[in-house]
């Protein structure tokens, strides 16, 4: 339910990011040049990209406790990464509200700046909560492996 709803908030953020875009370069709105517009599209890709990737390849995951995460089993390690996975989700929501506010106010550099700055303060929150989800998951299994007699 929860990752339908991610998915579902950036659809829409991305189907609104396209529409103003279009209309920017179709002379409705002021444009802003550059790489500015791609750039809610590249990080949305990216980041989807990144997900994609722990999913596919769990072994390649840094984690702060690495020697405990590669003791993992690799559907351990999946466990572990289903707790990680909503932050790269999530983290696409604020680049492409901020695409938007580049094209909602294009020529007010300061607006931009701010815009980016909550981004990244964002993006940074969202990332300790859901790393430090991961780290917990980690360490009930560690745990619970050591538990196990042998």
């Amino acid at each position: 339910m929860r990752r339908s709803r991610v998915h579902a908030v950036n659809v829409v953020l991305s189907a609104v990011c396209m529409g103003l875009g279009g209309g920017a370069y179709a002379g409705l709105l002021p444009a802003r040049m550059g790489i500015l517009p791609l750039f809610p599209f590249l990080s949305a890709a990216l980041l989807y990209g990144g997900a994609w990737w722990i999913q596919r390849f769990p072994s390649h995951v840094s984690m702060p406790n690495q020697t405990a995460y590669d003791a993992l089993s690799e559907e351990d390690q999946q466990k572990v990464n289903a707790r990680m996975l909503p932050l790269f989700y999530w983290s696409v929501t604020p680049w492409i509200a901020c695409g938007i506010v580049s094209f909602l106010f294009p020529a007010p550099a300061v607006v931009l700046v701010v815009a980016l700055v909550l981004a990244s303060i964002a993006n940074v929150g969202m990332t300790i909560r859901f790393l430090s989800k991961a780290n917990r998951k980690l360490s009930e299994l560690q745990e619970a492996r050591q538990d196990r007699p042998r």
